[in-house]
C-alpha cells in the first residue's frame, strides 16, 4: 500500500522524535533505552524516507548526524559575545591572589561560593540555537572571530540539534569538543594500519577531527561535548515550578526532575550552578563531576581530589575551571582587555617533560614480549618522579631514533610508565650509536624471534623465568582473577623459594609458608590466602583472561563465554567452532588453539580441577522478547551491525546464537552473500528472516 505526503511526514516527524529522545538518553544521561541495531534501523529508515523527499529535510533532522557534503573552507564567524580566555593559576597561592582580588574589588571579604568544572583539553565552542533549533557552530577562534563548522557539530550526537524545551528568541551556548582517550587510541591504531600520521594527543585528535572539511570523517570519529556556559539574556524558557524548585535545591549533583506542571514562561538563572542545571533540562550534556563549593578551601580540595583520580576519567583534562556561582557579582567583576576576572584555570603540572636517556634496557612480557625501557635522569612529571619511560619496540626506536645520552621529550597520559615521543638530536653527543635489542633473551638466553607483520620481539621459551614472573601477576590483576595482596614482590619471593612454579600453585598455598617471607606478617599472609581462595568462583570470562593467551582480551573473553560453558569445554575448541563466533578472527582462534596444543596448558587444566576452581559464565539480565528461549543462526554479512554485536542482542534478548544449522533452529538470519547454511535451513523449514525483519523483531 503507497503511503500518502500526509503519512510519509507524520512517519518522518515520528522517526526524528524517537531518534531525539533515544540519543538525548544514551549521550546525555548516559541511559540508553534501545540497543544501537534499533538506533541505527530507524536512522536508516529516515535517511530513505528523506532520500527520496528531498522537500521535508529540515535543519534539526538527526540524518544530519551522518555527515553532509565537503565544503571547499570554512566561513568566518563574528562571535556575538565574545569568547574570552582565562588567567591561570599554577599553585593555589595564585588562587589565593585571586580570590584576594575579587574582595578587593567587592569591597568586603563575605563568602563567595564557587563553582569547579573539570578544564577539558579540548577544543571550545560556540553554539547557537534559534527558537530551540541549532543554527550555528563555530570554533573559538580568536574569540571574536570563529568559523562556522555547523555540519560537522551536528554529526556530534552529545549536541542536541533541537532542545527539549520551548525556547524561543536566541540561545548561545558555550562548551568543549573533545574525544575520549578510548577512541584516541582507537583512531591512531587505525591511522597506523593505514600507514597515516597519528595524532600527538586527544586534543589534537579531536581538534584535528572537528575541522574536516568532509563532515563525514567528522561523523566517523568518536566525538563529545560537555556545555558549560549558556547566554540567556536574548530568549525565554518554558519551564515548571518543579523544575525551578530543583534546580535551586540541587546542590551535590546535576539532576533533571520530571516535569509535573505545565510549563510557563520563568525568570532565567541567577547563578552559574542553576545556569547548568538548566542547560542539562534543555538537552545538554553537562560533566557530572562539576560541584558547588563553598569557599576556597572546598574549591582546593576539589582540585586535590581529581589531581590524584584525573587518570580514572574517560577524557584528558588539564587542570579545573573555577567561577564565582554568582551571575550577579560576576557581572560586577567584569572582564580585563582579555579575561572575565570572576574566573580562574587551576593548572595541574605539565604531563610532558624533558630529560636524558642514562641507558636502554629490556623488560620481558608475559607473552614473551622484550619491550625496551629508557631508564632516565629523574625527572619530575605530572606530580611524580619518573625514572623510566616505554620505547614500546624496535620499530620505534628506529623511528625516533633515540640512543643512549640522548635528551629526550617524555609524555605521561595515563600510562603507568611514560612514553619517548621525541629527541632533541640538536643537543646529541656526537658518538653516540643506535640500540637494537638483544638477539637473544636477557633472562634466559633463548633466540628471541618475530614473527611475519608483528613489530613484537619475543622470547620463545615459555618457561622463561621473566615470562612466568609476568604470566602470574597477571593471573592476580584485578581484571582476571583479582587476587589483592599477591603483588610482584610476593610472587617474585615465591618463585625464587620454589613454592609456586605457575599461576594456579597459588592456590595450593598454605598459610606458614607464606608468613616466613620479606614484609609478609601473620596479618598479611592470612589476607593472601582469603584473597587467593576466594578467586576460585571468579567468572568465566575472567578465567579465560587469566590465562594470558595473546590476541585475548577482556572483550573476546566475554565473546568466548557465548560459546563456552566451562574452562574444559574452551579447551577442546576447535578452529571451526571459534572461527563461527562473531568477533572471533583467524588470528585470534590460532593464538588459542596453538595455547591448548602446549603441554603447560593441560597441566594447568589439571591443576585447575584439582584446586576447585569453579568458573561459572556472567550472568546477564534477560528482557522479555520474542527471542526468549529461541535459537538463531546467522549466515552472510549484516549491514547494520557485526555479526558479534548481533549475537550479543540475541543473548541480552534471551535467546542462543548458534553457530550451525539444526532441526532445533528457530529463526535463520540471512545478510548478504548468505552461505550454505541458507541452503540448510530451506531444507529443514527453519523460518528465515532478513536483516529487516530481524531487527523489527528485536525492537518489538
Amino acid at each position: 500500500m503507497t503511503m500518502s505526503t500526509k503519512d510519509i511526514k507524520q512517519k518522518i516527524e515520528d522517526l526524528r522524535k524517537k531518534l531525539h529522545h533515544w540519543n538525548y538518553t544514551y549521550y546525555v544521561l548516559d541511559n540508553p533505552e534501545v540497543d544501537d541495531a534499533v538506533y541505527d534501523a530507524a536512522m536508516r529508515q529516515l535517511i530513505e524516507f528523506e532520500k527520496d523527499h528531498p522537500e521535508l529535510i529540515t535543519p534539526d533532522s538527526p540524518s544530519h548526524r551522518v555527515g553532509t557534503e565537503p565544503v571547499s573552507d570554512f566561513k568566518k564567524v563574528t562571535h556575538k559575545t565574545p569568547l574570552y580566555s582565562l588567567d591561570n593559576a599554577l599553585n593555589f597561592q595564585e588562587l589565593e591572589d585571586w580570590q584576594e582580588k575579587i574582595f578587593r574589588i567587592l569591597g568586603d571579604s563575605s563568602k563567595v561560593d564557587y563553582i569547579c568544572e573539570m578544564k577539558i583539553d579540548g577544543l571550545a565552542m560556540a553554539l547557537t540555537y534559534e527558537d530551540g533549533i541549532l543554527t550555528l557552530g563555530a570554533t573559538r577562534g580568536d574569540g571574536d572571530t570563529g568559523e562556522n563548522i555547523t555540519n560537522n557539530i551536528k554529526t556530534i550526537k552529545s549536541i542536541p540539534l533541537i532542545l527539549n524545551k520551548s525556547v524561543s528568541g536566541l540561545l548561545e551556548v558555550r562548551g568543549e569538543v573533545f574525544m575520549p582517550i578510548e577512541s584516541f587510541e582507537t583512531l591512531n591504531k587505525e591511522q597506523k594500519e593505514k600507514g597515516e600520521k597519528v595524532f600527538a594527543n586527544p586534543r589534537n585528535a579531536g581538534s584535528g577531527s572537528v575541522r574536516q572539511y568532509d563532515s563525514k570523517v567528522t561523523a566517523g570519529r568518536d566525538l563529545d561535548m560537555f556545555t558549560y556556559a549558556g547566554i540567556w539574556s536574548n530568549c525565554i524558557i518554558a519551564r515548571s515550578k518543579a523544575t525551578r524548585q530543583s534546580a535551586n535545591n540541587s546542590h551535590n549533583e546535576i539532576a533533571t526532575s520530571a516535569l509535573s506542571e505545565p510549563p510557563r514562561n520563568d525568570v532565567l538563572p541567577t547563578t552559574h550552578w542553576n545556569s547548568l542545571q538548566l542547560l542539562k533540562e534543555l538537552g545538554f550534556k553537562v560533566n557530572k563531576t562539576s560541584k558547588l563549593c563553598h569557599g576556597l578551601e572546598e574549591v582546593k580540595d576539589f582540585c586535590n581530589r581529581w589531581y590524584e583520580k584525573k587518570h580514572e576519567l574517560s577524557y584528558a583534562i588539564d587542570g579545573v575551571v573555577v567561577k564565582v556561582n554568582d551571575l550577579a557579582i560576576q557581572q560586577e567583576l567584569g572582564f580585563t582587555a582579555k579575561s572575565p576576572r570572576w574566573a580562574i584555570a587551576y593548572k595541574y603540572p605539565p604531563e610532558e617533560a624533558e630529560t636524558k636517556v642514562l641507558s636502554i634496557t629490556c623488560d620481558l612480557g608475559r607473552t614473551g614480549a622484550l619491550t625496551p625501557v629508557a631508564n632516565l635522569e629523574p625527572v619530575l612529571l605530572a606530580g611524580s618522579i619518573v625514572k623510566r619511560a616505554s620505547l614500546h619496540n624496535q620499530d620505534i626506536i628506529d623511528k625516533l631514533d633515540v640512543r643512549e645520552e640522548d635528551i629526550v621529550m617524555i609524555r605521561k597520559a595515563g600510562e603507568i610508565i611514560p612514553e619517548v615521543i621525541s629527541v632533541n638530536k640538536e643537543k646529541r653527543k656526537y658518538k653516540s650509536h643506535p640500540y637494537k635489542l638483544p638477539s637473544k633473551c636477557p633472562v634466559c638466553n633463548s633466540k628471541v624471534e618475530r614473527e611475519e607483520e608483528e613489530s613484537a620481539v619475543r622470547c620463545p621459551n615459555y618457561n622463561c623465568p621473566a615470562q612466568m614472573q609476568r604470566r602470574i601477576e597477571h593471573w592476580c590483576s584485578r581484571d582476571a582473577m583479582d587476587i589483592d595482596g599477591v603483588g610482584e614482590s610476593l610472587i617474585e619471593q615465591l618463585l625464587k623459594n620454589k613454592l609456586i612454579e605457575d599461576p594456579v600453585d597459588l592456590y595450593f598455598l598454605k598459610q606458614e609458608q607464606i608468613e616466613g617471607l620479606e614484609r609478609m606478617a601473620e596479618k598479611s599472609a592470612q589476607n593472601a590466602i582469603t584473597s587467593i581462595e576466594n578467586s576460585k568462583e571468579k567468572t568465566l570470562d575472567r578465567l579465560i583472561y587469566a590465562f594470558g593467551i595473546r590476541h585475548v582480551g577482556k572483550t573476546v573473553a566475554e565473546l568466548l563465554t557465548t560459546r563456552f560453558s566451562s574452562i574444559e569445554e574452551f579447551s577442546k575448541t576447535t578452529l571451526e567452532e571459534l572461527t563461527e563466533i562473531g568477533g572471533i578472527g583467524p588470528k585470534i582462534a590460532q593464538s588459542i588453539i596453538d595455547f591448548f596444543k602446549t603441554n603447560a596448558s593441560k597441566e594447568i587444566i589439571n591443576k585447575i580441577k584439582k584446586a576447585g576452581i569453579i568458573s561459572h559464565a556472567k550472568q546477564i539480565k534477560i528482557k522479555d522478547s520474542k527471542l526468549a528461549g529461541k535459537t538463531l543462526v546467522i549466515t552472510g554479512t549484516l549491514e547494520s551491525m557485526t555479526r558479534s554485536k548481533a549475537e550479543e542482542l540475541i543473548k541480552n534478548l534471551g535467546g542462543r546464537a548458534a553457530p550451525t544449522v539444526s532441526k532445533n533452529t528457530d529463526y535463520l538470519i540471512a545478510g548478504v552473500e548468505p552461505g550454505s547454511k541458507l541452503k540448510k535451513a530451506k531444507e529443514l523449514g527453519v523460518k528465515i528472516l532478513n536483516e529487516r525483519e530481524f531487527v523489527e523483531l528485536i525492537e518489538y
